[in-house]
């Protein structure tokens, strides 16, 4: 038994909302010093890539769970290359052995520790139909925390990535200071590696600069939720990973559903190590997704020289709303007072069109019942920030680009936002903004994301 299990938090998840699957932990001689899932769905080249990068870990062998997955609608193409998945991974690796049947599991032996292969790609075996990726990272992660509640695994952090990654070398080091009693999760730092189709590559570059320019927005806003949504770029702590009641079973934004519920529970750390290989390529795998927005690039004639970016004004109008939420906590609950305060007859600032976006969804019913039950006020502000949360910060900055701050070409943007560093940069070479824009980011990494406190009031 693990020290989070004092809590009953992880028995509990286990007993109740684990898929069947937890229990070929079980089933795994010896114990493990470190654990990684990566579902993978019509993978063939790209996860042996991963495969081979994953490194040693400095706490023991390291346990890989391979979640195959497939739906009985997916392609043919899609079957095919998940059979020629299931062969090669037996080929490259030895001394198979038989965990279960039902489902089908095998253990092997792998040059860097052991590897899992749990088959949901073969008849009877399916995912259900609507159900995707999220259920494939559930059904790894729930292994890996059976593991962990059984004693044998001495990592408290259950890593989550993709089949389409190259890990870095320090990848398990850098979460070896990293507290999991603060710390709900952790976002390791990414780059993409970049094809030689010309087109591909500028595409992939103009998103990966739309990621980073919003990351950097919100947390210059003072965002609780302003990281990477990235689920090929986690840890999480594994008494966290069982209050949230584990991934989400979509089949998309099941990354961005996780970390919200986990910046609910305690920081989520931006880690500055080596950063994760991801590549950068089209994808229909799941229908909200990088591959997706590239796609959407490359094809649409014109769309990446057209591509834009929240206005920067956006960001500030989130920080205004942000501060009212802090003077509503430092004055037990006043919220006409604060927002009675916000700027009114500046060009530059709509609290017009702030305060009608905050109603439209659903913000101030949200603090009216925040405010409701008595609390002091760093109680107040986390359950404040609980409330506006990741979904609702994406309503208010879509709500405020429709109704009339209206975004701008990408270019124009990065330059205009006091949050790039930008501002006096000449050059449109996209290669060298998005370096800039990493470098801009990493500087982050001091800061913890997220609702800095654990387990408290849950309301």
């Amino acid at each position: 038994m693990t020290e989070e299990s004092v809590y009953g938090v992880i028995p509990a998840y286990l007993a109740r909302d684990a898929e069947p699957e937890a229990s070929l932990a079980e089933g795994l001689e010896g114990s493990f010093g470190h654990a990684v899932e990566i579902p993978a769905y019509a993978e063939t080249d790209s996860l042996f890539d991963t495969l081979g990068s994953v490194p040693e870990g400095p706490l023991g062998e390291v346990l890989i769970v391979v979640v195959l997955n497939a739906r009985t609608n997916a392609p043919a193409a899609a079957h095919e290359a998940n059979a020629v998945a299931r062969e090669k991974i037996a080929a490259l690796a030895s001394a198979a052995e038989v965990i279960s049947e039902a489902p089908p599991a095998r253990l092997f032996t792998y040059p860097r520790g052991r590897l899992l292969l749990i088959d949901r790609a073969l008849p009877g075996h399916y995912l259900p139909a609507g159900q995707g990726i999220g259920l494939a990272r559930k059904i790894g992660c729930d292994v890996i925390l059976r593991l962990r509640e059984s004693g044998r695994l001495a990592s408290p952090w259950i890593h989550a990535t993709d089949a389409d990654v190259r890990l870095p070398n320090d990848y398990f080091e850098q979460m070896s200071d990293v507290e999991p009693h603060f710390t709900a999760a952790a976002v390791y730092a990414f780059e993409h590696r970049f094809p030689d189709d010309e087109d591909l590559a500028r595409a992939g570059r103009i998103f990966e600069i739309s990621l980073r320019y919003n990351t950097l927005g919100l947390a210059w806003a003072g965002s609780p939720y302003g990281y990477e949504y990235l689920g090929s770029c986690l840890a999480i702590g594994a008494s966290s990973y069982a209050q949230t009641g584990g991934f989400p079973r979509v089949n998309a934004i099941e990354d961005f559903t996780m970390l919200n519920d986990l910046a609910k529970l305690g920081s989520i750390q931006r880690l500055a190590g080596t950063p994760i290989e991801l590549e950068g390529r089209i994808s229909a795998r799941v229908p909200v997704s990088t591959g997706r927005a590239l796609e959407q690039l490359v094809e649409k004639k014109g769309a990446a020289a057209a591509f834009e970016l929240h206005h920067p004004l956006v960001y500030a109008h989130l920080a205004a709303w942000l501060r009212v939420l802090g003077a509503i906590a430092r004055r037990s609950g006043d919220l006409e007072a604060p927002l009675a305060e916000l700027p009114r007859g500046n060009p530059f600032f709509r609290a017009d069109l702030l305060e009608d976006v905050l109603g439209q969804i659903g913000a101030f019913e949200a603090v009216r019942e925040a405010i409701a039950e008595p609390a002091d006020g760093t109680m107040l502000l986390h359950r404040l920030h609980r409330s506006f949360d990741a979904f609702r910060t994406r309503e208010l900055l879509d709500g405020l680009r429709d109704g009339g701050l209206v975004s701008l070409p990408f270019r124009e943007a990065l330059s205009e936002a006091p949050f790039t560093g930008l501002s006096a940069f000449p050059e449109d070479d996209l290669e060298t903004l998005r370096r800039l824009l990493a470098a801009e980011e990493r500087t982050l990494a001091v800061v913890p994301a997220g609702v800095p406190v654990l387990e408290v009031d849950q309301a």
